[in-house]
């Protein structure tokens, strides 16, 4: 991966080009100003000076001088301010849209790795820092870096007096402030990092609050919190504290410059100075001077912070995904192709950190069938259909949706094929309307549609507490929902979208017996009857209604085939039954009792 940091210094290199040429300007008018001063000390005691390149008749010419350039120099260090800023914020459009698509990119099994709280710190801070190197780094580098280079010369040549006393001590002040500056780098990096833990902390906390309250672990996850937040504090005083004396420092620093200077000409002048040059040069040394140093120990702070931002992205832009790709090897299986299957997989294998969680997956589902997938917590169920939605780093030897190679086809349209109902739903904050035809803002023109979806899903708008029908705003991931609500508004957005194949993903775990009956009857085996449809399950009532199972054990298919097949001839399957039948038994004996 082409580094970040030489795109934020070659990128727009012309650009780049006319920050520099404007900051340099700025430093040359920024230095005419004194000299324009002296000529009108000088004209006005009638002394001539050393050095005298402009005459004037008129004083006043002197004066207007002077105004002009001080006022040309301090145009030019805005439009540097300027383009720089515009500069950065390109650039930050471009690490936004690269990230934003890094995310979507990442799989289920590789973001599971990446905390909430870290992705939103990416978005929310690193992308605005790591283009700190162009809207404070760089206007601040050249507003420092040219006046610190021209100022000894000017010097010199002004008032014919050797170099090396001014340039030491600049080297002595730039090294002091680069040790404050890492330090306070140091400071920053580790501010970032703290707030991305705390706001992953407070997030997950805001996600499960009703949870945490109910089983009682409010204080211990709040104090989590707390603790966090004090390590953090502590850190931030302590940057405060670096900073404030990197500014003390910074701030007097130019009176130390003015003894040496003025030390300097006593010891090494040649000639008597006039009124106009000491003006010059307390000019230079005290104004001229004074912002640069100041400057100074930031331009190094925001070079080092900048520089950890970029770290922080080009690590994350770095992570890959687990390879999905189909074999080298021609399979014989991609001879076998059928327009009849709906989808076809040969040799699906998924390992994850070391672990193998799926194992030799070969899967033809026709078009139509209904088929369920079963087996023991951790069997790979759910991965299995989130492979099929190359959401994980799968590997397949061939995968086939209708006469599709679905490796070679982009993944947008992979998961046009599909709709995917996961247990838990997802739910956004928004009204019932959006949350079923998945749109902000759908026209109230399609109510019907959805009004019909949601009927065939179940959901009564009469007598499920949404007092404002579709209107009705749901809240942050359904926090205003049941369970078996936001399984049931998952199954409305579902035939809402009428893809062609589905995935469901154990939706019917939260609804009662009655209910999964009717969605069976005019959901599943009615509206849906033409549809592909692929359902995990631990209900074994719904295993008399399906075309096939699909029984895993350790991320293989050990058997397929009807319920009445299976029992007969797999006593794996036998005792499975027989768990789940006394599992639900335990939970509705549980349920009658309260």
């Amino acid at each position: 991966m082409k580094s970040l940091f030489s795109e934020v210094v070659f990128t727009r290199f012309h650009a780049r080009i006319i920050v520099l040429l404007c900051s340099l300007m700025a430093a040359l008018l920024g230095l005419l100003g004194p000299f324009f001063q002296k000529e009108f000390i000088d004209q006005l005691t009638g002394v001539q000076s050393r050095l005298h390149f402009i005459h004037f008749e008129n004083p006043i010419a002197y004066v207007v001088g002077a105004f002009l350039c001080v006022l040309l120099a301090q145009g030019f260090s805005q439009l540097t301010n300027f383009l720089s800023v515009r500069e950065a914020l390109f650039m930050q459009r471009v690490f936004a849209k690269r990230l934003y698509d890094k995310t979507l990119h990442l799989q289920v099994d590789t973001m599971s790795g990446k905390p909430v709280g870290e992705i939103v710190q990416l978005y929310a801070t690193d992308v605005q820092g790591a283009t700190v190197f162009l809207d404070q780094t760089l206007p601040a580098g050249c507003s420092t870096l040219f006046p610190l280079i021209l100022a000894p010369f000017a010097i010199s040549l002004l008032f014919d007096i050797p170099l090396w006393p001014t340039v030491i001590l600049m080297l002595a002040i730039a090294s002091l402030n680069t040790f404050m500056a890492f330090r306070q780098s140091k400071f920053f990096y580790r501010f970032k990092q703290l707030a991305g833990e705390r706001i992953g902390l407070v997030n997950e906390w805001i996600q499960n609050i009703r949870t945490i309250r109910i089983l009682g672990w409010t204080r211990h996850f709040e104090s989590n919190i707390f603790a966090k937040r004090i390590v953090e504090t502590r850190n931030r005083v302590l940057m405060v504290t670096n900073g404030q004396i990197m500014n003390a420092i910074s701030s007097s620093i130019t009176f130390v410059l003015n003894v040496v200077a003025l030390g300097t000409l006593v010891l090494y002048s040649k000639h008597q100075l006039t009124s106009g040059e000491l003006l010059a040069l307390l000019w230079i040394v005290g104004v001229f001077l004074t912002r640069p140093f100041r400057q100074m120990p930031w331009f190094f702070t925001f070079a080092f912070d900048s520089w950890t931002s970029l770290k922080r992205l080009e690590s994350f832009l770095g992570t890959k995904n687990n390879e999905t790709a189909a074999s080298k090897d021609i399979s014989p299986y991609h001879k076998e192709q059928d327009d009849k299957y709906a989808v076809q997989v040969h040799n699906l294998n998924l390992i994850i950190s070391g672990r193998k969680i799926l194992s030799n997956i070969d899967l033809k589902i026709a078009h139509g069938e209904f088929v369920a997938v079963v087996g023991e917590v951790g069997a790979g169920k759910s991965m299995l259909l989130l492979s099929l939605l190359r959401e994980t780093g799968a590997h397949f030897d061939s995968y086939f949706l209708g006469d599709k190679d679905a490796l070679k086809i982009p993944l947008d349209e992979v998961r046009a094929y599909y709709a995917y109902v996961p247990q838990e739903g997802f739910i956004m904050s928004a009204s019932l309307r959006e949350n079923v035809a998945f749109l902000y803002d759908i026209e109230a023109e399609r109510d019907p549609l959805i009004e019909e979806s949601l009927h065939l899903a179940q959901f009564d708008l009469n007598t499920e507490r949404v007092e404002k029908g579709l209107s009705t705003e749901i809240g942050e991931r359904g926090v205003n929902l049941s369970g078996g609500q936001r399984q049931r508004v998952g199954l409305a957005r579902v035939h809402f979208h009428k893809a062609p194949i589905l995935l469901l993903d154990d939706c019917l775990s939260a609804v009662d017996v009655d209910t999964e009956q009717k969605l069976f009857e005019q959901l599943l085996l009615g509206s849906w009857k033409n549809r592909t449809r692929l359902l995990v399950t631990h209900r074994l009532s719904a295993l008399h209604r399906v075309d096939r199972i699909l029984f895993m054990e350790e991320g293989r298919i050990v058997d397929q085939g009807s319920f009445e097949e299976l029992l007969a001839r797999n006593q794996k399957f036998r005792e499975y039954t027989t768990t789940v039948a006394k599992e639900a038994s335990e939970k509705n004996q549980e349920v009658s009792n309260v």
